[in-house]
């Protein structure tokens, strides 16, 4: 998202419309949450058809540990991500009107881009196997709305940092992505085993 934040300021380190921006944005990544919340409902009534509560939290939590371990680089595994950025390029090309939905529509959608750690797939799984299909698409609705309410935080802290002459902030965004890399992985770990031990296992 770094790439994304930007734009936002120019050679002079003005704000250019940053409310409409944001605004933007945030629509863009609901619409992408409710595109993947419905491939998700769709997975998830197979999956909810084809298996039991206790066997599907098994199943999530197991690859929960495993996704934990492809996290820390465990013989050497690698977290399940595809190798790309949301376009810095569309700025130019699509014009500021047209960027920020198409931005947020693609880190919206959450499996187009590049991922620090494995806890969205385990909200994939987690929603495929114990959400209602019909509510997929609104927890991943949510997903976007925190995005774009992210984006916003993000926008606040790079302008603040400007108008106090600081330098580099795109630095401080990726220290910050290192410590939420950190957690992530702790709460990964502690959810995949906590459903195994609340819903698969025998005296559940």
């Amino acid at each position: 998202m770094v790439g994304a934040i930007g734009p936002h300021v120019q050679g002079k380190r003005q704000v250019r419309d940053s409310v409409g921006s944001v605004t933007l944005f945030t629509l863009g990544a609901v619409a992408g949450g409710l595109v993947t919340g419905s491939l998700v409902g769709v997975l998830g009534a197979l999956l909810q058809a084809l298996a039991g509560e206790e066997v599907l939290a098994v199943v999530v939590g197991v690859a929960g540990c495993g996704l934990l371990l492809a996290d820390l680089g465990v013989l050497g595994l690698r977290t399940p991500t595809l190798r790309r950025q949301t376009s810095s390029t569309w700025y130019r090309k699509r014009g500021a009107r047209a960027v920020w939905p198409l931005w947020g529509f693609d880190l919206g959608l959450g499996f187009s881009t590049i991922r620090l750690s494995s806890l969205y797939w385990l909200l994939v799984l987690f929603v495929a196997a114990f959400v209602s299909p019909v509510l997929a698409p609104l927890v991943f609705a949510l997903y976007g709305l925190g995005l774009g309410i992210a984006f916003a935080a993000a926008v606040a802290v790079q302008l603040r940092r400007s108008s106090h002459g600081a330098s580099s902030p795109g630095l401080g965004l990726l220290r910050v992505a290192r410590r939420v890399r950190l957690a992530s992985d702790a709460v990964l770990g502690l959810v995949s085993i906590t459903i195994v031990l609340t819903w698969g296992a025998p005296w559940s």
